[in-house]
Order: C-alpha cells, then structure tokens, then sequence
C-alpha cells in the first residue's frame, strides 16, 4: 500500500496529513517530520511509543512540533480516515 494524504481538523483549521502505511502501523507525518504513530489493536486504535515507530529511509525524527499534538480527538479523526481510505 502507498502513502496517502488526509485532512483533520485542528483548532478550527483544516491540516493535510501523510500517512505511510507499515507492516503494523500507519506513521503519520506531518510538515516533514514523523508526528507519531497508530496501530489498530482489536476495535481500538493506540498511539504508539515514539521507540515502537521505525524512522525509515528518511532521516527525519519525531517532530514534537508544538502546534500539533495527537490527543484523543485527533487519533479519531485519522484513525476514521485510515479506514474510510481501506474500504
């Protein structure tokens, strides 16, 4: 499968996402970097640990950017996305 865009809303703003699908996990990038991580684990989709999350080919790290956390209503709206995108 190949990387994909999607678009959440963030603080009144609508942002475009990268996701890259891996073996187990979707990395989600956002502005060049690796924002984090998620994996669906039963009915529930989890934030992966910034170890758990292989940095790639690309040299690029967790951004920790400060405009752009991944709370509970961000992880919804990608995770819904990642599988509107799989139907």
């Amino acid at each position: 499968m190949t990387a994909f865009n999607i678009e959440i809303d963030h603080n009144d703003q609508v942002i475009t996402l990268t996701i890259i699908p891996k073996a187990d996990y979707f990395k989600i990038v956002y502005s060049g970097g690796i924002l984090g991580a998620i994996k669906k684990q039963e009915s529930d989709w989890i934030l992966l640990k910034a170890e758990e999350i292989d940095p790639g080919e690309r040299a690029h790290a967790l951004t920790g950017n400060s405009h752009l956390s991944l709370g509970v209503a961000e992880i919804n709206q990608i995770s819904g996305a990642i599988e509107n995108y799989l139907l």
